[in-house]
């Protein structure tokens, strides 16, 4: 996967990081598409030209703990694009592994296949990445003038999009960088180079997408559509849905609001299945048990619901005494008896009023910015309202409030009737809290110490504060380094899963409750809550590659000061690289290789965290200069004599130099920058390896080698070099000719590239 990963870097040209990790994505998905065929043979439709087709379901790679019936491993054949430009076609056995997901770079096919078959990860908490839920198709003419590429294709590969006849894939650059799919392209031949004849009939393939914001607004907005977006007050009073995690409330709910019942003992609840609650923060992440969120500006989510059932109208039968007058004749007589009668109270809600009357978090109380949202902006000022580096409570309080009227009285044919009506106010406050942490990056720092060689560049990213979640330092998400034309990015050790918090609402009304599967399609009634949960990964480098260069990046010096545990993740979403400890560093350095041989390049560097916020780096930058190495030989005393020296002839002292025929294997520069050894063969060897980055120096120098002859040593019989020379040379007089020709330079680099390390 690492030899894989690094060929399709190395293939996708000069655009930004977004970019080169869109390259690692389009080759998993190659990987995805035939493992899904091997794995259940999972129907994922393809896009047909011209027809904007919705994929609803492409935002269930949000919800990283869904099931992914998928998943698994096999034997695929994939495609190596050669140097020369040769393709070819390979075994890899491959597994389904997490996806990052970026700003727009995935098409809505492929998004099916990774939620089917993965889960998706983000390195920030911005929460403006966006996830595709429909084909767009524009004309290739519209395009045009832009970037575009035609690869040739095997019709083995049914993973990747063909021109009409099958024999190409096309692809055009979109503006931020990525390559979007062409079809229904005719090519053909003009002048020698392959180009597409029908730019008017040729579509571009790309999708509409919706960002992570919008998806959480749609959330609380589904959740509140019986209360505070619900269309009228008996609407509102009729239904609480209440969001469920397999059967267990995820918010606690409350019945309270108790009134007398007229003719009967106990009470009644007006108020039903009340609960308030918090689906995140954002931008936010749930870690170690709490909410961790920036210290400058944050918004959070409330939902809540309630319904109000009024007591059922109530009657019951009774008696009275009642005097009853008979006549016979002129006589009339009086008798005790008994009537009967009816006892009855009737209920009405009369009204209802229910609303978040306050947030807080610490001392500072939010702003409601729309329904269910409240932030620390301050919409009075203006200005957001800080919570330094701490631990604190957000809290949400609920305030219902209801009226009833209670009619009530005696209806009968002989006994008194009467009649009656009573009001009562009821109130009920609910409260929910959640933990939070509010951190920043004021007390991190990056130091980039470039140390600048011709093809060579060392690069050290340099540490100082707290890394990770905690007080005073918010994780940084990734270092940029420009220098020339050459890009590299330090990639942070952190993973953020997006999961769902509930499987099913309830909707309860006061016949009964409904259970309703929570979506993840763009379009569900009911989107599952979601969160961030973070994972430890690793630190990576990617070099970013220009069109006429290869760039690639060695990792050669690390200072570890601390591990990071893995984190719990729900079991469903698989992350290989949480199950071993991440470690972070004081210093991470490597050489930046390049086929650029500049030397004295522009140099910058930037940092964010993974709020989006900048973190405080700078970048200090060593020159290395060139060094040049005599070596002159001293026949009489049998020694050779270095010289080691800038190239204006100035002496470089105290440096090492590596000897081959001599007595000793090293010497050091006096502060001449001379060095004398005794010879013991007819070659004598020195190298100077170039000063180590790591040293505290003033002036540092590049590598240089030189090399001196002696004959009085060669016909005294010393030939350390002559096992190689042996095959083509035979004699003292050809090879002092060759010395003399100057020929022997061009052997002796052939040695040095075949003598073994």
């Amino acid at each position: 996967m690492k030899r894989l990963r690094q060929l399709l870097i190395y293939s996708v040209g000069n655009f930004a990081k977004k970019r080169l990790v869109v390259a690692v994505i389009t080759l998993l998905l190659v990987f995805s598409a035939l493992i899904g065929a091997a794995a259940g043979d999972l129907l994922i439709p393809s896009p047909e030209p011209g027809v904007e087709r919705d994929y609803d379901d492409t935002f269930r790679v949000l919800a990283s703990n869904d099931p992914d019936p998928g998943r698994g491993s096999s034997v695929v054949q994939v495609y190596e694009y050669g140097e020369n430009g040769t393709i070819s076609e390979v075994n890899r056995t491959v597994g389904t592994q997490p996806v990052q997901l970026w700003d727009s770079n995935i098409q809505s096919r492929d998004a099916l296949l990774i939620a089917n078959e993965s889960d998706m990860y983000q390195s920030g908490l911005s929460g403006f990445v966006q996830v595709p839920y429909r084909d767009q198709w524009t004309p290739l003419r519209d395009w045009w003038g832009g970037e575009f590429r035609i690869l040739p294709i095997y019709t083995a590969d049914p993973s990747r999009a063909t021109s009409t006849d099958g024999q190409y894939t096309v692809e055009v650059r979109h503006p931020n960088g990525w390559w979007n799919p062409v079809y229904n392209a005719d090519i053909e031949r003009v002048d020698g180079e392959l180009t597409v004849t029908n730019p008017d009939e040729a579509l571009v393939l790309s999708s509409y997408y919706s960002t992570v914001i919008d998806r959480k607004i749609q959330i609380i907005e589904s959740l509140l559509q019986h209360s505070e977006l619900a269309p009228s007050d008996s609407a509102a009073r009729s239904t609480s849905v209440v969001p469920t995690q397999n059967g267990v409330e995820v918010f606690p709910t409350t019945d309270g609001a108790d009134v007398d019942l007229q003719w009967q003992s106990g009470s009644h609840s007006l108020v039903r299945d009340a609960y308030v609650g918090n689906i995140d923060v954002i931008p936010g992440v749930w870690h170690d048990g709490r909410y961790v969120t920036q210290s400058q500006q944050f918004t959070t989510y409330i939902p809540w619901d309630y319904r109000v059932e009024a007591p059922a109208d109530y009657s019951e039968s009774g008696s009275c005494t009642v005097t009853r007058r008979t006549e016979e004749g002129n006589t009339t007589a009086t008798s005790n008896g008994t009537a009967s009668l009816n006892r009855w109270a009737n209920y009405r809600i009369i009204d209802s009023n229910a609303s978040v009357v306050n947030v807080s978090a610490g001392n500072n109380s939010l702003d409601r910015s729309q329904p269910g949202m409240w932030t620390t902006m301050n919409y009075t000022t203006s200005r957001p309202r800080h919570l330094p580096p701490g631990t604190y409570d957000l809290t949400a309080t609920l305030r219902i409030e209801v009226e009833m009227e209670t009619h009530y009285g005696v209806s009968s044919s002989e006994c008194s009737e009467w009649d009656t009506r009573r009001t009562v106010n009821r109130v009920v406050e609910l409260e929910y809290s959640v933990p939070i942490e509010t951190v920043n990056s004021d007390d991190l720092s990056i130091d980039v110490q470039v140390y600048d060689r011709p093809g060579r560049d060392i690069v050290a990213v340099n540490w100082s504060g707290e890394q990770g979640l905690a007080a005073g330092a918010a994780a940084w998400e990734d270092i940029e380094t420009q220098i020339g034309e050459k890009t590299m990015y330090v990639t942070a050790p952190w993973r953020f899963y997006s999961v769902a918090r509930n499987t099913h609402v309830e909707e309860r009304t006061r016949s009964g409750t409904t259970q309703v599967d929570a979506s993840h399609s763009y379009d569900g009634a009911y989107p599952a809550m979601l969160r961030y949960r973070m994972s430890p990964a690793s630190v990576g480098v990617l070099a970013e590659q220009s069109a006429d260069q290869r760039i690639w990046w060695e990792t050669t010096y690390a200072a570890q000061n601390r591990s990071v545990p893995s984190a719990s993740l729900p079991s469903t979403i698989v992350a290989p690289e949480n199950t071993e400890p991440t470690y972070l560093y004081d210093q991470y350095a490597g050489i930046l290789k390049s086929t650029d041989r500049t030397m004295g390049e522009t140099v910058s560097a930037q940092a964010g965290d993974v709020w989006g916020l900048p973190v405080d780096t700078s970048v200090s930058v060593v020159r290395y200069q060139e060094s040049q190495l005599t070596i002159t030989m001293n026949h009489s005393a049998g020694t050779a004599e270095m010289f080691l020296s800038d190239s204006a002839g100035n002496p470089i002292p105290n440096r090492l130099l590596s000897l081959d025929g001599a007595s000793v294997q090293n010497v050091t520069t006096d502060a001449n920058g001379r060095a004398t050894a005794p010879i013991s063969g007819t070659l004598v060897r020195a190298h100077f390896a170039g000063d180590n980055w790591r040293e505290s120096r003033s002036q540092y120098y590049l590598e240089a080698r030189s090399y001196g002859v002696s004959p009085a040593s060669f016909v005294a019989g010393s030939t350390d070099l002559f096992g190689y020379l042996d095959a083509a040379i035979s004699n003292t007089v050809v090879f002092i000719e060759w010395l003399v020709l100057g020929i022997f330079a061009l052997f002796w680099m052939r040695f040095m590239r075949e003598k073994p390390a």
